[in-house]
């Protein structure tokens, strides 16, 4: 998926979902739930938002990746394209990033922003969502940008 590379930097604690949001001028809500988003400009070209991948959106994503990753999967001792059952949570983290990804895309676009240079950071440590995932969860994240 092209678009964005958030930053997942894990920079802050990676249990700190839905960081307090700056002070700065909120931005009005274009998506479907406004309880689950917010996007606040904090500075002259820098913002702040908060969002939530829905479960159903990062499942359907982790079919296609698993999909895809069959047709090239040879593992020892496994069939041709068949994905073994210790690779899976990096399936789901995989999924868990591209959802992040697209949700950012969508946002931006919906916005008439412009990320600088293409870089969106999130907050949040995605490596470490993804490994206390659970099936169906909605992912809650943090991230911040500069526009160009």
């Amino acid at each position: 998926m092209g678009g964005l590379s958030p930053a997942c930097s894990g920079r802050r604690h990676p249990l700190q979902l839905f960081a307090t949001a700056p002070a700065g001028e909120a931005l009005p809500a274009i998506v479907t739930d406004p309880s689950t988003t917010k996007i606040i400009k904090t500075g002259e070209s820098t913002y702040w938002l908060s969002h939530s991948c829905p479960g159903s959106d990062i499942i359907s994503t982790k079919k296609q990746v698993i999909r895809e990753s069959a047709k090239n999967a040879n593992f020892p001792g496994f069939r041709k394209g068949q994905i073994p059952p210790w690779a899976m949570p990096k399936m789901s983290t995989f999924a868990i990033q591209e959802s992040i990804t697209s949700s950012l895309n969508d946002l931006l676009k919906g916005h008439d922003l412009v990320a600088k240079d293409g870089k969106v950071e999130v907050i949040e440590d995605v490596q470490e969502i993804g490994k206390s995932w659970k099936e169906g969860e909605d992912v809650h994240f943090t991230a911040e940008f500069e526009t160009e």
